[in-house]
Formats: structure tokens, sequence, C-alpha cells
């Protein structure tokens, strides 16, 4: 199974990189063990160095301390907007898919009523609007839950609306139709028959989409409505660089790098997969 998987070589190094960007935010600061907060006031600016791999921002702080610091605030965004994707945004599009009626109309009204505004601008918005009195929430973090929210609330909807297409056509298969002639419960067709026939569509879309989420994320960090201080993400670390990018450019090359190479990586992993699921 994974021979099929990764007999692309791109899928290949895309997997293995993005395992290693995971490995690097979850565990790299055992091995690198410098305080992203801390402060050189003897080091502003910096280029890379013996001392700062990566060099140092305006305030002194290594660089490679805070990319990975923000390679894990991004990564956690992203797994939980689609988490909440997945489990919110399926499972109702499967119940709307599957049961019809007032539930379909109800999941399907919901859904274009939040497609009628631009997704990210809704975003903006709402993080626009409540950020400044959440900001001192969850020690600090409450910024960053609040941006979590709002791109899972304007990213649920294309998920429902993904798997209510695809349950509607599935319920009709001879094999639920002879399921359900049997005597099956619903509960026991959604679960053993509706849910894993969906399940390797729903993988594939979530990993395309945590792509997009990252890239969001890293947006609203540049128009300075992500993580805060202490927080940071690869979208903060680059709008924070660009005021000097004349005197050092690798303080935006590193961050920004990071970015494209792991929306990249999750894009051919997602392809990958997409690929696999459809030739079965």
């Amino acid at each position: 199974m994974l021979r099929r998987l990764f007999r692309s070589r791109v899928v290949l190094l895309s997997a293995i990189f993005l395992l290693a960007l995971i490995l690097v935010a979850l565990f790299g600061s055992l091995f690198y063990a410098v305080d992203p907060s801390a402060l050189d006031v003897n080091n502003l600016r910096a280029f890379p160095t013996p001392a700062h791999p990566m060099g140092t921002d305006d305030l002194g702080r290594d660089t490679l301390a805070r990319l990975m610091m923000g390679l894990r605030v991004s990564l956690l965004v992203g797994v939980a907007v689609e988490a909440f994707n997945v489990i919110v945004g399926a499972g109702l599009g499967i119940l709307a898919g599957y049961f019809g009626g007032w539930i379909d109309i109800l999941v399907s009204r919901t859904a274009d009523m939040l497609f009628a505004f631009p997704g990210l601008l809704l975003a903006i918005l709402i993080s626009a609007i409540f950020g400044s009195s959440v900001g001192g929430f969850a020690g600090g973090a409450g910024r960053l839950l609040l941006v979590s929210l709002s791109l899972a609330v304007v990213g649920w909807p294309l998920m429902a609306r993904y798997t209510r297409g695809q349950t509607l056509a599935l319920r009709e298969r001879q094999f639920i139709e002879s399921t359900r002639a049997l005597g099956a419960s619903d509960r026991h067709i959604l679960w053993r028959h509706i849910l894993p026939n969906l399940a390797g569509l729903i993988i594939v879309s979530a990993t395309l989409d945590v792509a997009g989420v990252i890239v969001s994320e890293a947006t609203l960090g540049l128009l300075g409505l992500s993580a805060q201080p202490p927080q940071t993400s690869l979208g903060k670390m680059i709008v924070e660089a660009f005021s000097y990018i004349s005197l050092n450019w690798t303080q935006v090359l590193f961050p920004g790098l990071v970015l494209a190479l792991l929306v990249l990586a999750l894009s051919f992993v997602g392809d990958g997969l997409q690929e696999y699921v459809e030739r079965g």
C-alpha cells in the first residue's frame, strides 16, 4: 500500500520533508534549547553566526528558536482548524446527505449564508472585532484561539458541501439499499458503510485544506491579527522582519522559505493521497 502511495518521488520527498518539519516543531527545542523570547542586545538584526545559526531579529531574539515556535503555532492552527472541519463539517454533511429533509435544508442554508461572504475577509472581520477582547485569555493565546475559530467558521461549510454530495451518491448504491432491506438501522449504515467509504476522501480533502489554512493564518499574521507576544507564527515573523529587510534580508528569507516549502509539501502529499484514493 505504501509503495503505491509513495511511488512518486515528489510525494515521497514531500512526505519525508513534512515529517521532518513536524519533528522539528515538536522536538526541536530539546536539541536547540534557546529561549525564543530571550533578548541579545549585542546582536540586533544579526546575520547567521555560530551563536545564532539563523541570525537574530530586531530585538536580538534568536531566529531559529522563534522559527521552531512559529512553525509549531502554524501547524497547530492548521491541524486544529481541520479537526473542527472534519468533525463538524464532515459530520453535518454526512447527516444532511443521508437523511435529507430539514437537516439538509438547515445545513445547506447555513453553508450558503457563510459562502455569501469571502472566507478570508470574514475571518479577518471576526479576528479584528473580537481580537482585543480575548487578547489576555489563556496566557496570551486568546488571539490565536480566536484566529483558529474564525478560520474554522469559514472552513467547515466547504467540507460539509463536499461530504454531502458524496453521501448523496453513496446512499443510492446497491449495497446500501441491500443493507437497508436486511433491516439494518441508520446508525449501523452510517458507521459501518457510509463513514468507512468516505474516510479516505475526507482525509485527502483535509490534507489539502491544511495548506490553505496555514496560508490564511499567515495572512492574518501579516495583518497583525494572529499570534501575539510571546507567541509567534511564520506569518508574524515575516511581517516583523519586513520593517528592516534592507538591513537583514535573511530574517524574511528563513520564515518565508519554511512557509512556502511547508505549503508545497502539504499540497504534494495531498495530491498523492488523492490519486491513491481515486485509483483505489
